[in-house]
């Protein structure tokens, strides 16, 4: 008995709608609205506060893209010609935000502006991922060019190699060409590779060579004395 009257109470209870409430749709126009405009932003959970230009704002990922360069010169530019430093914020991250000049702080919840903000713009968002993936790529490309564990002197013959060579770090031996290694202490007399490599160990011992050879001048050098003018008077 007591089993039927729960699963009574249970077949009434409502399930909940899917879907974005009121205020996320108001917040979402009022966003679409300020596309192109510098905002402030305040973000959860540790109200981090981001300026810069609005980029896009997109109801599919439900995230908005934020320029947190400086405004540039010619405001008037095409937003994806303008220099950035992209941040995707989910819609639920935004605590508030604030349109620059207009001195009005609005709450997530508001209904909207004035009518005062630029008119929508249409953004290709695949352009900001694409930019945003270069980015990362480029971020990966240049950690693995920097040696783990390593001394200064082995990471500057490093980057001399790499100038010229494609050149990658395994561990703490460089391997250039995918043929040649450099092992520590990397002096030309550290170097091996396969049979039938020699021209390949050739390039780089000559490269290791006037490296070791700029270093030595360079700290030759006597130091050029400055001439002290007389003082006056003596």
């Amino acid at each position: 008995m007591a089993e039927t009257k729960r699963q009574s109470i249970a077949g009434k209870i409502a399930t909940p709608k899917v879907g974005p409430s009121k205020d996320a749709i108001d917040n979402d126009s009022m966003l679409y609205k300020a596309v192109g405009a510098r905002i402030k932003i305040t973000c959860a959970p540790h109200n981090n506060v981001l300026e810069g230009t609005l980029f896009t704002t997109c109801n599919v990922t439900n995230a908005i893209a934020i320029n947190t360069a400086p405004a540039p010169p010619n405001p008037s530019a095409p937003l994806a010609s303008q220099p950035g430093d992209y941040h995707i914020i989910p819609f639920a991250h935004i605590l508030s935000f604030e349109l620059i000049g207009a001195g009005e702080r609005v709450p997530a919840s508001a209904a909207g502006f004035d009518g005062t903000l630029p008119s929508i713009q249409k953004v290709d968002l695949a352009a900001i991922r694409a930019r945003e993936e270069q980015t990362i790529r480029e971020m990966k490309k240049k950690d693995a060019q920097k040696g783990k564990g390593v001394s200064k002197e082995a990471q500057d013959i490093f980057d001399a190699v790499s100038r010229l060579l494609p050149t990658r770090w395994a561990d703490a031996q460089i391997v250039v060409n995918d043929a040649v290694l450099i092992n520590p202490p990397y002096t030309v007399d550290n170097l091996a590779a396969p049979s039938g490599k020699e021209q390949s160990v050739a390039q780089v011992r000559k490269i290791l060579e006037n490296h070791y050879q700029r270093k030595k001048n360079a700290g030759s050098r006597a130091p050029v004395a400055t001439p002290i003018a007389p003082r006056k008077g003596g």
